[in-house]
């Protein structure tokens, strides 16, 4: 194997020139001349023995080579910049970067006050935020991308523990102008004549619903797939169906929809974090990790069951 014989100055002028699309931009971005700029992108393709660019007096483009490398570089460069703070959280245990996966979900209903309350105790940390579906958190966690990741259980993998938080229900989503949308104790039967919209297969909550509902407790087949939650419900804010979402995904005071718990579908999923087996966390994930199970309960939790009764 070729010894790689380019240094980080090479690839931040390329990761610079990639995201400004243009060498002058990204020279006044790194505090360079455009000449000196051009000297650096230059022989880094010279190094790897090919163009990453396409050079016009117009415009500057990457090339399939570098749309390729542009991704490789950015995750090197991210890399070393957590390996420099990693050194001062060792040296301060107060400063330092801690990346976090998490479900969508969990995204925008918790981490916007689980984050808040972190940053009050510790305002030097820097936050990265990753959040994907189920087996994108698995991933990054299982790849040391993540520090810790937090999703639902159902990942069978020997490489991750997994720290159970809560439960929550499954709640099927209506518009607040639905016939039974004001409903006392609803249950799938009544629902069955309706247009049902649903994630798609290769979806974490899909495969949770599938394996967790019996053939008499299960909806009726969807006529509408989509690839996320949010997806679903926005097309259940359309009037193009209703479906099954967890609890957390939809706020109890939307304006236009609503979750109703249906009594013949008492699924649920089980919440939690997720950290590598067999190695210790972090000093900073070991600090969030203690911030969550303090402080995730504290944090009010949406209940559409409490507000499909009220009505």
């Amino acid at each position: 194997m070729p010894r790689i014989n380019f240094d980080l100055q090479q690839l931040q002028a390329f990761v610079a020139v990639a995201d400004r699309s243009g060498f002058r931009a990204a020279a006044e971005d790194l505090h360079l001349s455009p000449a000196a700029l051009s000297r650096r992108v230059d022989r880094l393709e010279q190094l790897l023995g090919a163009r990453l660019f396409e050079r016009t007096t117009r415009d500057v483009r990457l090339t399939r080579v570098g749309e390729s490398f542009l991704s490789r570089a950015r995750l090197a460069l991210d890399d070393l910049e957590a390996a420099v703070l990693g050194v001062h959280e060792i040296a301060a245990r107060h400063a330092g970067r801690i990346s976090i996966a998490c479900v969508p979900t969990v995204a925008t209903a918790r981490m916007p006050q689980l984050i808040e309350g972190f940053s009050r105790r510790l305002p030097q940390v820097r936050v990265r935020l990753m959040d994907g579906g189920m087996d994108e958190v698995a991933a990054a966690v299982r790849t040391g991308e993540a520090d810790l990741g937090l999703g639902f259980s159902g990942v069978t993998d020997p490489a991750l523990n997994f720290e159970p938080l809560l439960e929550e229900r499954y709640v099927l989503a209506v518009r607040r102008d639905h016939p039974l949308a004001r409903k006392r104790s609803p249950s799938l039967a009544m629902f069955a004549g309706e247009r049902w919209v649903a994630v798609a297969r290769t979806s974490g909550n899909r495969r949770l619903i599938d394996a967790g509902l019996g053939a008499d407790q299960r909806p009726p087949p969807a006529w509408l797939e989509v690839g996320h939650v949010s997806a679903l419900l926005a097309m259940v804010e359309a009037g193009l169906g209703v479906g099954l979402v967890p609890e957390l995904a939809l706020h109890p005071r939307h304006t236009t929809l609503k979750g109703l718990r249906l009594a013949d579908v008492p699924l649920k999923r089980r919440m939690g974090a997720l950290t590598l087996a067999g190695a210790t966390p972090s000093p900073l994930a070991q600090r969030f990790l203690a911030h969550l199970r303090s402080a995730w309960r504290e944090i009010p939790q949406a209940a559409p069951a409490a507000d499909a009764a009220s009505g």
